[in-house]
């Protein structure tokens, strides 16, 4: 009798850990998933704040949130301009076609999450974008580029040298490079006009702030060995799923 006894209590008590662990790992699986929904609901509105709320330094400056930051990606077009001075003209075609990537985010979805054994937490999501994030780079349209420019020379050299015999080089190059841009960014708005929305398969990792009791995304990786790693999305939904890293920084 008392070795039942003793056999019902450990069994109860089994029983009772189990529940408390799956309570538990429950609790800690919702917190993860609001956390992941919110910093990608954050990427989707744009909302700087929100995005350095629930994610490290290293993501919220990071590519994957870049892909979706009009101005960022501006930035970094006139940046590398050197001091080349852009019309008025030139920079509303640039707002122009740069506010559309700060709606290309169109719809999320958690889809799983997995609780790690080192503490972190993988979220499998997807995610649909009004156009391609590749649609401007693919060699149809960087072809399409360069033919453009190609002809923008043949067309305007002797008006190229007009301005540079009258008002300098200088004069020339802004010239030049002003027309361009305005020609390039018309074909890339005809591309993207021309394209179908397209979902991705990313994985986020998550780790918890101890002092806030919350979670945030360290890491942001697709799917796509090929590209694992860049914080770039894949181009298709049914590729391999590749382990995703933990970034070191801290929240």
């Amino acid at each position: 009798m008392n070795i039942l006894k003793r056999l019902s209590i450990g069994l109860v008590s089994g029983l009772i850990i189990a529940v408390s662990l799956s309570g538990c790992q429950s609790k800690d699986k919702t917190a993860v998933t609001e956390a992941a929904e919110n910093f990608l609901e954050a990427v989707k509105t744009g909302d700087q704040d929100k995005i350095n709320e629930y994610s490290s330094g290293d993501v919220a400056t990071g590519s994957f949130v870049s892909l979706f930051d009009g101005d960022y990606l501006k930035d970094q077009l006139t940046s590398s301009l050197d001091s080349t001075e852009l019309t008025d003209e030139t920079l509303a075609k640039l707002d122009e076609f740069y506010s559309m990537y700060e709606t290309t985010l169109q719809e999320y979805k958690v889809n799983d999450v997995t609780l790690n054994e080192d503490g972190t937490s993988t979220v499998y999501a997807t995610m649909k974008t009004n156009f391609p994030i590749d649609v401007t780079t693919s060699e149809e349209i960087q072809k399409k580029v360069k033919d453009a420019g190609d002809k923008y020379n043949e067309e305007n050299m002797d008006e190229i040298f007009k301005v540079k015999d009258e008002q300098g080089d200088e004069a020339a190059i802004a010239k030049a490079y002003n027309d361009l841009i305005i020609i390039t960014m018309n074909i890339y708005e005809e591309a993207i006009a021309l394209s179908q929305p397209e979902t991705y398969s990313i994985a986020l990792t998550l780790e918890k702030n101890e002092e806030t009791d919350s979670y945030y995304v360290t890491a942001v990786q697709s799917y796509d060995s090929s590209i694992a790693g860049t914080g770039a999305p894949a181009t298709k939904t049914d590729t391999s799923t590749t382990e995703s890293s933990t970034a070191a920084s801290s929240n």
